[in-house]
């Protein structure tokens, strides 16, 4: 179960809680009405009709059993609810403290599942996975540190599309380059995420175009930042770095959001001081799609039904591309992400308009 689960189920519990204690407060407004009907019955129970002055009315006396056989009955059923009443009293106790426990181990769940993904997907924690996931193109697994560089990353922020080259600078001779036009520099070491595997150094490219009219500026910087790391057709790795970011999905993002160099994880781009959840319907060119594993910047619906768009993204498979994609990614991949607690979400970074 994801975590998403846990969290929807706990609320939940919770409505389910408060539910119990607005009947439990009933119950009490009860009791006090059962207490006036016992003392008014009592009463009645107590009077001597046969002493009355109305005692010498002809009926009177077939009148005055009736009435007594009735407050009688009225008085067994009075009981009878206060009894219900206070075996539902101690239930509904049982019953919250039932809840309590329940939401205790919710959290824990929760709360363990979200440590083990999190140890799995840090970079100094052994190697990174391999990338996986069938159905579309590998992803990796993206857990490099926000602010470690490593390998002689810079921390400069993006320069602007369609502004020139530039780069790195300082790129090691003996490490592979990770693009395709060879007129920015990479540094780092290439193999080092994950040695004897298959390194895509080369991106796809620009498969289907962004959508980027009637953008406002900072929309429209994002996704021309976004093309120009497509554009020099940068491969994938956790452990190289192409113009001052990560060569991986989050740092693919995190240079399109302009945010420092080299870039943070999927982790760290979900955090409420760097970004916030926004629904579907909500989505615009330049917001992401961002899942434990792997994120893609949105770049426009592909259809009216909203079933597909396109994707901005730097996969294990592919490298940089720009391609259409079923929503919220390809199935093998958003699959394995719901399974692990971390399905594909939008998301869109604080202060854009």
């Amino acid at each position: 179960m994801g975590t998403e689960q846990f969290m929807v189920q706990i609320h939940e519990l919770a409505k389910i809680q408060q539910d119990w204690q607005k009947l439990q407060q009933r119950m009490t407004e009860l009791n006090g009405k059962l207490g006036h009907i016992k003392a008014t019955i009592a009463k009645a129970a107590a009077t001597d009709l046969a002493a009355s002055q109305f005692a010498g009315i002809p009926g009177f006396a077939m009148v005055t059993g009736q009435l007594m056989r009735d407050v009688g009955d009225i008085k067994a059923r009075a009981e009878h609810l206060q009894a219900t009443k206070e075996k539902l009293t101690k239930e509904l106790a049982e019953d919250i403290q039932k809840i309590k426990s329940v939401m205790g181990e919710y959290q824990d769940i929760e709360h363990k599942i979200e440590e083990e993904l999190k140890k799995k997907l840090k970079g100094d924690h052994g190697q990174p996975k391999s990338p996986g996931g069938g159905g579309g193109p590998k992803t990796g697994i993206d857990g490099a540190g926000g602010s470690k560089g490593g390998g002689g990353g810079h921390q400069q922020q993006p320069k602007s599309p369609r502004g020139g080259g530039g780069g790195g600078g300082g790129a090691r001779e003996d490490y592979p380059q990770g693009t395709g036009t060879g007129d920015w520099k990479t540094t780092g070491n290439w193999d080092a995420w994950s040695p004897g595997k298959h390194h895509t150094t080369t991106g796809a490219g620009v498969k289907a175009e962004p959508k980027t009219e009637g953008l406002s500026k900072e929309r429209k910087d994002a996704v021309d930042r976004a093309l120009e790391r497509i554009n020099h057709r940068i491969g994938y790795s956790q452990s190289a770095f192409t113009n001052g970011y990560r060569d991986d999905c989050s740092g693919f993002v995190s240079a399109a959001w302009g945010l420092p160099g080299p870039g943070l994880n999927t982790w760290g781009l979900m955090k409420e001081n760097v970004a916030h959840r926004i629904g579907k319907d909500d989505l615009q060119p330049g917001d992401a799609l961002i899942a434990g594993g792997h994120t893609v910047l949105f770049g426009g619906w592909a259809d009216a039904a909203h079933t597909r768009y396109i994707g901005l993204e730097d996969n294990g498979s592919q490298g940089t591309v720009s391609q259409v994609i079923p929503y919220p990614y390809f199935p093998g991949s958003a699959g394995s992400e719901a399974r692990d607690g971390s399905p594909y979400l939008p998301f869109r970074r604080n202060g854009m308009e």
